[in-house]
């Protein structure tokens, strides 16, 4: 006897509005987390003071600024990027 086979799994396919909407909200989610890393980057450039000489003199509301600004702009840069794989990949990829 023949054993069968089953299907293939059809691609579903996602509705225009919402491959649009991802799309969009990726490339602003990306667009935000480059420019909060260049914020920071810019901030941390500015300031005439190192990392280590920040914790001796004390400074960990200036610390706990950067790393919170430092783990938003990640946060949305990979949330982003997880919209637009979204919005250009099919299901089964």
């Amino acid at each position: 006897m023949a054993k069968r086979k089953t299907s293939a799994a059809k691609a579903q396919r996602r509705p225009r509005k919402e491959i649009d909407r991802n799309f969009f909200f990726g490339d602003v989610f990306i667009k935000t987390g480059v420019a909060l890393a260049v914020v920071v980057a810019m901030i941390a450039a500015y300031t005439p003071m190192t990392v280590r000489s920040a914790l001796t003199d004390g400074m960990y509301d200036y610390l706990a600024v950067m790393i919170g600004f430092g783990a938003a702009a990640l946060a949305c840069f990979l949330f982003g990027r997880h919209l637009r794989r979204e919005a250009t990949h099919w299901d089964f990829d």
